[in-house]
């Protein structure tokens, strides 16, 4: 769990974006789209077990920044969670290498999943604002 967790931050590292919004119930949506489109879950079978993977990973998210030996924490103020590179000057390509085994790419995938939700989402909210 926390190797995905720690890689989830580091993919959105990768591409530049470092914050989403703390709402439980937005983050386990995106989690749950991400979960379920990233082609390397069956890698993960104790989070691909559990009856709502989504919780699983929003608690690992909630509960990172009390890990004091990570990689990458996510950490909790103002309605949001920041991603932080916790090894001193390290690059997302550099931090990777204490992320388990899973090349960068292949975690930068699972952030891209999971960001396009919000981006979908945000997508949704404007069109309904149109037809109001």
């Amino acid at each position: 769990m926390n190797e995905v967790i720690e890689g989830l931050g580091l993919g959105m590292a990768a591409v530049g974006e470092t914050r989403v919004a703390s709402a439980q119930a937005d983050l386990e949506r995106a989690l749950s789209h991400a979960w379920s489109h990233w082609e390397h879950t069956s890698d993960y079978p104790s989070i691909e077990r559990a009856q709502r993977p989504e919780s699983e990973l929003w608690a690992g998210i909630r509960e990172s920044n009390r890990r004091t030996n990570a990689a990458v924490v996510w950490k909790e103020g103002g309605g949001h969670f920041i991603v932080d590179i916790a090894l001193s000057n390290r690059t997302p390509e550099e931090a990777a290498r204490f992320v388990g085994d899973r090349p960068l790419g292949e975690w930068t995938s699972l952030a891209s999943l999971f960001l396009g939700w919000f981006e979908i989402d945000e997508a949704d909210e404007a069109d309904e604002a149109d037809v109001g």
